[in-house]
């Protein structure tokens, strides 16, 4: 008798074990549950899509002005960073005759001299169109051939952009470009496209295309030659509901989001998309601004039951000896 009321005993006290097991899981269960999922809310944003490369200041039109005769410049009227007119004088060049007679009759005298200047008159050189000097590669005294350009002017500065052949069918003309530059971070200003390369360029063994970037308002700072980064808008939407990109899931190419339900199950809703810019995705059809969507977490299981082989004093041998060597002993 007294036998069988022990085996009873054990019998309840095993089958409390179990069920008080069975419920512990079942919370600790609904726990990891719950902690599986982060709230984030719809908010309503603007999402632009854009392409970003790599560009060059550089003069619309560069024109090397060059002397008609060779000789020596006895004037030179202009300099870096001078604004000037269509056929305005910018310097006066003697041709090679008339600097040889002219040191003769210096040396002679004054008199022979000033004859002599009177008499064969300098050759004028002219801008050939208005600008702004931005080189001038010689002095008043100097030599120069007919080949030798003497001052060169460009007319305004532009930024010409390196697209890759990926990009560039996302490039138009008109479209709205920023214009960072290298040397000035800073400061950002706008441009629009004006012309784009029907001929490709290999740079680095990559194709690239040309684009001609037109400022609205360049700055006074700007230098030709000063590398730029651009950014070109491909396409821009305005206030309208976002989420978080983690928070979409997709099952068969289809996209869907889960909310939290009334019976604080998770409700799962497919969902249209449209733009994506860094970590947010915009919702084209399926959400409103104020709903709350659940973006799915990684909850990482751990085992305290087992032992970690890579901690110190749990490595264990075949024969199953810890921390002792399987070689017999001599």
């Amino acid at each position: 008798m007294k036998k069988m009321i022990f085996v009873l005993i054990l019998l309840a006290l095993a089958g409390g074990g179990f069920w008080f097991y069975r419920g512990h899981k079942a919370k600790a269960s609904a726990l990891a549950e719950a902690q599986k999922f982060v709230p984030a809310k719809v908010e309503l944003r603007t999402l632009r899509q854009t392409i970003d490369s790599t560009g060059q200041v550089s003069p619309d039109n560069r024109l090397g002005v060059k002397s008609p005769v060779a000789g020596r410049i006895e004037q030179l009227l202009v300099k870096e960073g001078d604004p000037v007119k269509k056929n305005q004088m910018i310097a006066w060049i003697s041709s090679t005759e008339r600097a040889t007679m002219l040191d003769t009759a210096r040396a002679k005298s004054e008199e022979d001299l000033r004859y002599w200047e009177n008499m064969y008159k300098a050759s004028p050189l002219v801008a050939p169109m208005a600008g702004t000097v931005i080189d001038r590669s010689f002095e008043p005294g100097q030599t120069i051939s007919a080949n030798d350009a003497v001052v060169v002017i460009a007319d305004q500065l532009i930024v010409v952009g390196q697209v890759d052949e990926t990009d560039i069918g996302s490039v138009f003309t008109g479209q709205h470009v920023n214009v960072q530059l290298d040397a000035y971070p800073d400061t950002v200003f706008n441009g629009t496209v004006r012309n784009i390369a029907y001929d490709s360029k290999m740079v680095s063994n990559v194709t690239m295309y040309e684009v001609d970037v037109m400022p609205e308002n360049m700055p006074d700072f700007a230098r030709s030659g000063m590398t730029a980064t651009l950014t070109f808008l491909v396409e821009e939407h305005k206030n309208v509901p976002v989420i978080p990109t983690a928070a979409l899931e997709y099952r068969k190419g289809k996209a869907f989001v889960r909310l939290l339900a009334k019976g604080g199950k998770p409700e799962i809703r497919p969902v249209q998309t449209g733009l994506s810019e860094n970590s947010l995705t915009e919702i084209t059809q399926g959400l409103s601004a104020q709903e709350e969507v659940l973006i799915p977490q990684i909850v990482r299981k751990t085992d305290n039951g087992g032992s970690n082989p890579f901690l110190p004093g749990q490595s264990k041998t075949s024969s199953g000896q810890s921390g002792k060597s399987s070689r017999p002993a001599r």
